[in-house]
């Protein structure tokens, strides 16, 4: 299901996509895409929030914003999600921001890998790369066709290191990060450029005043090492990431000059502790 906010425009360039839009990171680049001319389409599971976020950024930033409904569990809701996003244009961009927050447990806690139900892995695994994958593959013909595209992975420091209690989110992120890595080397030479995004910090407000319902696609804004959690941190002394400032590295990343095209990076405050 897809609504559309905001007047139509003229600027020529492309749709940007930007798949698990929350309160934080994926709003914020949404944002300044919208900022930059861009027409946006935010994708996530509660259309009616959404909705509310894309009726936000056209009306700040005078941009046309599409808001879709994805499951990015159910590969069917993905291929459907991408046959609206693919109707409004070329898909310049793709940010693939979204991560599972398991309903076994609290979201961002540590759980015993015996625990664990192979659903829930599973669903994690899906929804962490399987539908990166099914994304990426939807927009990738249309951006050899015109000879462009910036495709962003949001990873973080499960994407690096194996985390005691973190099996399902580790195991997803570390795919996730191959298949950048994959395509990067698949496709730059058809001027696409493929970068993973590690966000090794916590980003937006306190958790304890937005934390990611339970069994949802949530947006990715959290690192496993140290803090444990979505928010900035105050109480424990951690520096949190204000979420327009990392827009704005997606943004650099995707005017980036091709002849010095960067595949990855880490972002991280600058009281972490390596």
């Amino acid at each position: 299901m897809m609504r559309n906010v905001g007047s139509s425009s003229s600027s020529g360039k492309g749709i940007a996509a930007v798949v698990g839009v929350g309160p934080q990171l994926g709003r914020s680049v949404a944002r300044k895409f919208a900022h930059e001319g861009y027409t946006v389409a935010i994708l996530a599971r509660d259309l009616g929030r959404l909705s509310r976020v894309a009726e936000e950024i056209a009306r700040e930033e005078k941009a046309q914003v599409f808001a879709i409904r994805i499951d990015c569990a159910d590969p069917r809701s993905v291929r459907e999600a991408f046959e609206g996003v693919l109707s409004l244009g070329f898909v310049e961009v793709l940010v693939y921001n979204a991560y599972h927050s398991s309903s076994s447990y609290p979201s961002h806690h540590p759980t015993s890998f015996t625990h664990i139900p192979f659903q829930s892995f599973q669903t994690s695994i899906s929804v962490s790369v399987f539908a990166a994958f099914l994304c990426a593959q939807q927009v990738i013909p249309g951006m050899m066709d015109k000879g462009k595209g910036t495709i962003l992975f949001s990873g973080c420091s499960a994407s690096l290191n194996g985390v005691a209690g973190f099996s399902e989110l580790c195991c997803g992120k570390f795919a996730l990060r191959a298949l950048s890595q994959c395509l990067a080397r698949e496709y730059q030479a058809f001027g696409i450029h493929v970068a993973h995004v590690i966000i090794d910090g916590v980003v937006g407000p306190p958790r304890e005043r937005n934390i990611a319902p339970r069994g949802t696609v949530a947006e990715q804004s959290f690192n496993t090492g140290g803090q444990d959690g979505e928010g900035e941190g105050e109480s424990s002394g951690v520096m949190g990431m204000d979420p327009d400032v990392l827009a704005q590295i997606y943004w650099s990343l995707h005017v980036q000059d091709q002849r010095a095209w960067t595949q990855e990076l880490d972002i991280r405050p600058s009281n972490t502790r390596f």
